[in-house]
């Protein structure tokens, strides 16, 4: 009897400790929910801080992210961004990078050298250039009435900071160091078959930095130089993203995506480059990207992003303006707004080089169209035809109208 006793008494104090477990486990997930709501409104992974930077002179800029000694998720992606400026007639010196990178330019026009190939090319606004890893290149603005501004996206998976990439500057002195710096001053002179002297001398006058001025003669050698170029029939020639055929436009916007298929060396960098353009009050559909991650460079207006976790809590809703960066994960949902502004345009890169097909949670072409009548009714416990009401109204696709207000009317969030 006093056995049995015992045994109902541990069995009771099992029940309360299972019961009090649960309601803790409750309360923490409640509570994780909340914390989780403050530390993503406090620091959200999705909209990147501001670029570092880490070149500047008179002639130009570079800024970069993620900033040096910074981890988070583009490092983790093997991700580095860089943002380039150069004033009219500026030179970004002959350098090299520890990663591949494919450029986007966003303004302006460039002649752009890759020297250990002997390539010389003019690029314009739109155009796309992949550039291999470990080559020697640089960069001359041949606008004279306009800033150059270029977007990068390296992989740094092979750098030796994991998530940064480098520039090895072949030529220089004292700004920027040139890598024969690296070398004891005797070794060079000995390599080089002249005095330690002369070694001094070379490596000691260029103080100004990474992106300098040409003189005229030197910038009229320099895009007489890549004009005669332009002539070889060996040179690689670039993919102009703006002056393809949008890949969907209607009177809401348009989209547009460059892929391998279509331009191989983006194949060989394994990197996809798209650009958005919303009209105002228009929204890019919820959808998720079953390929690759992208990154966003917000270009013109503003408007709203919104990302959704995997538990169906919010990740992201804010709005952003001209200049912010925007990282989302693949798989994860999400959707743009523009405001009322005006349009709403962002440039940017995708992880992968196919094709992405991204899936629509709305729309005429929703996965929801995928779906037999009876497990859409089964899996939102909805009358299925009341469901069929909701999901089934919208008549347009990929680009929508606003969000309608109490009063018919349509309009954005904003």
């Amino acid at each position: 009897m006093a056995r049995k006793s015992l045994i109902l008494c541990a069995l009771a104090l099992l029940i309360v400790s299972s019961s009090a477990s649960e309601h803790d486990r409750h309360e923490r997930h409640d509570r994780g929910d909340e914390e989780g709501d403050h530390h993503k409104q406090a620091t959200s992974p999705f909209v990147l801080k501001e670029p570092v930077q880490v070149v500047s002179t008179e002639a130009g800029d570079i800024q970069v992210l993620p900033g040096p000694k910074e981890l988070g998720a583009l490092a983790e992606n093997h991700i580095g961004l860089s943002i380039i400026t150069i004033e009219p007639k500026g030179l970004l010196l002959p350098q090299y990078l520890d990663a591949s990178c494919v450029l986007y330019v966003h303004k302006g026009k460039l002649s752009f050298s890759l020297l250990s190939f002997g390539f010389r090319f003019d690029l314009e606004t739109g155009d796309i250039y992949a550039l291999p890893g470990g080559f020697v290149f640089y960069v001359l603005n041949t606008d004279e009435g306009q800033r150059l501004r270029l977007y990068g996206m390296c992989d740094t998976s092979e750098s030796l900071d994991a998530g940064h990439f480098q520039s090895f500057f072949v030529g220089g002195g004292v700004d920027p160091r040139t890598i024969l710096s690296g070398f004891h001053k005797e070794a060079v002179a000995a390599a080089l078959k002249v005095a330690p002297e002369d070694v001094s001398e070379i490596l000691g006058s260029q103080t100004e930095g990474p992106i300098v001025y040409t003189s005229r003669a030197g910038y009229d050698f320099l895009k007489g130089d890549s004009a005669a170029s332009n002539a070889r029939r060996d040179a690689p020639k670039p993919f102009n993203l703006l002056k393809k055929a949008p890949d969907f436009k209607n009177e809401n916007g348009w989209t547009i995506a460059v892929h391998g298929a279509e331009f191989s060396p983006l194949k060989e960098a394994d990197v996809g480059v798209f650009a958005v353009s919303l009209k105002p009050g228009a929204m890019l559909a919820p959808h998720w990207n079953p390929r690759a991650a992208e990154v966003a460079f917000i270009t013109k207006g503003n408007g709203r992003i919104q990302v959704s976790y995997p538990n169906g809590t919010n990740a992201l809703d804010k709005e952003l303006d001209e200049s912010k960066v925007v990282f989302v994960p693949r798989y994860f949902p999400m959707c743009q707004i523009a405001s009322r502004n005006g349009d709403f345009e962002f440039v940017g890169f995708s992880t992968s080089s196919r094709r992405n097909r991204p899936q629509f949670l709305a729309g005429s072409n929703s996965v929801f169209k995928a779906f037999s009548k009876d497990i859409m009714s089964k899996t939102f416990n909805v009358d299925a035809k009341r469901l069929e009401a909701v999901l089934d109204n919208q008549r347009d696709a990929v680009i929508l109208p606003g969000f309608i207000e109490e009063d018919g009317k349509r309009s954005s969030a904003m």
